[in-house]
């Protein structure tokens, strides 16, 4: 067995895991804080989750089942997790989220390509939420962010060593600004918008990790309410094109856009968005 701590999120988190795996993935995240919270990978979990991916070799399903049992631990802490997306663009995020395969990295890609250094990555496949009340205080500037409406709720996106196939992620936070769901287009035309909390609930619930705690999924839902209460959502539909960022460009930040050709390509942005070895501290 082998135990240490990371923090996620501002959280320190005890993992014991049976392989050394584990730590390496998370070798970006070690912390010597003392942790809040424990998790294990038990034998219930591993089988729940090799329900999804029978032929996975088991460092690798350690490695998901442990991340599903932080989930399971998060809402206690006012923080969810989402399968989507999540970049920054001067500082403040959007989240793009749809069913794996719609396009999601594709896009975020694309506003990297054609917007440059302006859009950064926060994470490319499973952020972190942390949904702060009017009352929460003891947070720094950059913790807070800014209070999106006058109830005072604010929501900080964090990066995580969980980050999909393309392994695009940097040790980076940033303020909510709006969440996006994702769908391709059947015509070609590129066409977003506003979706009502009421619509956006399923499409929400689809993509977020359920913890196994009643007392959890019921903090897990007020916190959902809170999202989408607070936050601007939107409906895109795109094809892969420039124009596909010009439209959810102008609907999410409220700005023009502006065609200054494209600024990287797909090499350079895998470069930029994988964690350098400088980055990790490694030698």
């Amino acid at each position: 067995m082998d135990r240490f701590s990371l923090e996620l999120a501002d959280i320190p988190i005890e993992v014991t895991s049976r392989y050394n795996y584990c730590r390496w993935f998370c070798r970006d995240y070690l912390t010597d804080k003392e942790p809040v919270f424990s998790v294990f990978a038990g034998e219930d979990r591993m089988a729940e989750m090799r329900e999804y991916d029978a032929d996975i070799e088991e460092i690798f399903l350690e490695r998901d089942a442990i991340y599903s049992a932080i989930a399971s631990k998060l809402p206690y802490f006012r923080r969810v997790i989402l399968h989507g997306a999540c970049i920054s663009w001067r500082g403040k995020g959007y989240l793009f989220t749809a069913a794996s395969g719609t396009g999601k990295s594709t896009h975020i890609g694309l506003w990297k390509q054609y917007l440059g250094a302006d859009v950064d990555i926060v994470n490319g496949d499973k952020p972190i939420f942390h949904i702060m009340g009017p009352n929460e205080g003891g947070e720094s500037e950059k913790e807070h962010g800014k209070r999106i409406n006058s109830g005072g709720v604010s929501i900080m996106a964090y990066d995580t060593p969980w980050c999909g196939k393309e392994g695009w992620n940097r040790k980076h936070s940033a303020p909510m600004a709006a969440i996006c769901f994702l769908r391709r287009s059947e015509d070609g035309l590129n066409r977003i918008r506003r979706v009502e909390p009421d619509e956006a609930i399923p499409l929400m619930l689809r993509q977020m990790f359920h913890p196994y705690e009643p007392e959890a999924t019921g903090l897990m839902m007020e916190m959902l309410d809170q999202m989408l209460e607070t936050l601007p959502l939107y409906l895109l539909e795109c094809d892969i094109s420039e124009d596909a960022v010009r439209c959810s460009f102008e609907a999410l930040t409220g700005e023009q856009y502006v065609s200054k050709g494209i600024q990287y390509t797909r090499e350079e942005i895998d470069r930029l968005w994988r964690m350098s070895v400088q980055e990790r501290g490694m030698t």
